[in-house]
């Protein structure tokens, strides 16, 4: 199937969203910062990224979606955030071309077959 690259800090929300996506026949990267999500990246192109915003800072997810867009500007990623409610935000995000170049944006706490779903959805499109 498709190349995944699971982008948290939060290690048991890897290892649930990783399980769903194995069991849907996908190859899971993970990567627990920004750092180790671009290295993984330039050695194994995914195909679809889900990101974390809040890991090394609170905004660490934002530039990460910006740099993974500068890479492989037509490979969909889901960004998965709490910062709204962390931070007492009025407000969610949206995607952006320019600033939040995502393709899904969807407030934690997520199941795990909802955003395989969605990340099925988004594969489905270009694959």
């Amino acid at each position: 199937m498709a190349q995944i690259l699971l982008v948290d800090d939060d290690q048991d929300l890897i290892e649930m969203n990783r399980t769903v996506f194995a069991q849907r026949g996908h190859d899971v990267k993970v990567a627990y910062s920004a750092a180790e999500a671009i290295k993984s990246a330039k050695a194994n192109p995914p195909d679809l990224a889900v990101l974390d915003v809040m890991m090394e800072d609170k905004t660490a997810g934002f530039e990460l979606a910006r740099n993974l867009h500068d890479m492989y500007p037509k490979m969909p990623m889901i960004m998965l955030t709490g910062i709204s409610k962390e931070m007492g935000l009025g407000y969610t995000f949206q995607p952006d071309e320019t600033w939040l170049p995502v393709s899904k944006f969807l407030e934690k706490p997520v199941n795990p077959r909802i955003l395989a779903d969605e990340a099925d959805k988004l594969l489905a499109a270009i694959i």
